[in-house]
């Protein structure tokens, strides 16, 4: 049987420790973990890390399995979720004096019986209530598949090398195997997964590390060399970077956000993938705003939203959300729907993205902008959901609108 040294799991309980009581991201608090034991290799971490997330996805149900919830002292409750882990992982339980009340046989008992849906798929009761209202049966069959962990997909930069001279350069300098996906023209995803962050080729630009359906946007908004393009909230620049891919450095990209520091990462980023059509503003500037009125041949809105369809890679997210912040990002939506609408020109287009599942921050906001005078000029040319349950990869949603050609035929770019 395996065993766990004290050192990990420390680490593994200071971490839940503090990602449960919101102190900070996931990835970053594991980060400074990890820079708190210098001593650790590659295993300690990938366990670290491993354990932390599987903890995170699965908190209600361990907490079924645990009775964490009746621990005297808050302190003991992480440390009763990594047991539980530790029972399910068969992992040997040490003898040591934060597992004295664990009891393995209740733990193997619990698992036979039947709990609620919100409970065996691990997630706040409102939530789940909410998905279920607004998705019907398939909110149960989407849960299943966000809680698989995510795989690690590579974006190819067509503006350094190719799909496949990248799978090739990977196997041979690395012994890293990969394989395309069908569908995804730009996509590689590894047979096993690895930290890439220091990996030669990455340092070069030749891939960036982006979900497989997220790679669908980019072409969905139809981007082509020497157009003029606004993403209006491109944070640190995932899609941006791929449109400049596509635009194969030709053409003018605007990228937008409100904040400055994801800017500065995007420009960094922009220099290793050596991409020099993108000029970053920062987006409280209302002057700069108001002259990119009737601009750009494309719009690309990857709005804010609530992250559902993100599950697989940031569990985290369900336990952080609230009824509020959901009600905030819908209005937020609407907001930046009725602005950045205005800057596309006449027989161009405006594409709304989240990385949302939910109805009321997709297909429900393009119908209520339509019905606005700044949607009047718009008409939709395609949607796509593409949900985790059928595709493997993070839940999206994309509209593609068209903005009419006033006295003309429409004439579309």
């Amino acid at each position: 049987m395996r065993k766990i040294f004290r050192n990990n799991a420390q680490g593994i309980v200071d971490a839940l420790t503090k990602i449960i009581a919101k102190k900070g991201r996931g990835t970053r608090i594991l980060e400074k973990i990890n820079l708190a034991n210098p001593k650790w290799g590659a295993r300690d971490r990938n366990l670290v890390h491993a354990a932390t997330y599987e903890i995170l996805r699965w908190k209600s149900y361990y907490r079924f399995l645990s009775t964490a919830e009746d621990a005297p002292d808050e302190a003991e409750k992480p440390w009763r979720l990594l047991g539980v882990w530790l029972v399910l992982n068969e992992v040997e339980i040490p003898e040591w004096e934060e597992f004295k009340n664990l009891d393995v046989e209740l733990i193997k008992a619990k698992q036979k019986e039947k709990v609620a849906p919100e409970i065996s798929k691990s997630i706040p009761l409102w939530l789940y209530e909410r998905g279920k209202a607004e998705l019907s049966k398939e909110w149960n069959i989407e849960l299943d598949a966000l809680n698989i962990e995510a795989k690690l997909i590579l974006r190819v930069n067509r503006i350094v090398t190719s799909p496949k001279k990248l799978q090739e350069e990977l196997m041979t300098s690395f012994q890293i195997e990969t394989h395309l996906i069908k569908g995804y023209e730009d996509a590689l995803i590894l047979n096993k997964r690895k930290n890439l962050r220091k990996n030669p080729l990455y340092l070069k630009g030749y891939f960036e590390i982006q979900d497989a359906n997220s790679q669908k946007i980019a072409p969905f908004t139809q981007a082509k060399p020497g157009m003029k393009i606004i993403d209006g909230c491109a944070g640190a620049g995932g899609k941006t970077l791929h449109l400049a891919s596509l635009m194969r450095n030709k053409g003018e990209i605007i990228a937008l956000d409100v904040e400055i520091d994801k800017l500065k990462e995007l420009s960094r980023r922009a220099r290793r993938n050596k991409v020099k059509a993108i000029k970053n503003t920062w987006v409280p500037d209302p002057q700069y705003k108001e002259s990119l009125t009737n601009w750009a041949d494309r719009v690309l809105i990857d709005a804010p939203c609530s992250g559902l369809g993100t599950l697989k890679r940031n569990p985290e997210l369900k336990w952080r959300l609230t009824e509020e912040r959901i009600a905030e990002v819908i209005e937020l939506q609407r907001a930046i729907l009725l602005e950045q609408s205005k800057w596309v020109k006449e027989g161009g287009k405006l594409i709304y993205v989240t990385c949302s599942i939910l109805p009321s921050e997709n297909q429900n906001q393009i119908a209520w902008f339509l019905e606005q005078e700044e949607g009047a000029p718009f008409v939709i040319e395609k949607e796509e959901m593409l949900f985790s349950h059928q595709t493997q990869f993070d839940g999206f949603y994309a509209a593609r609108l068209i903005r009419k050609v006033v006295n003309n035929i429409p004439k579309t770019v």
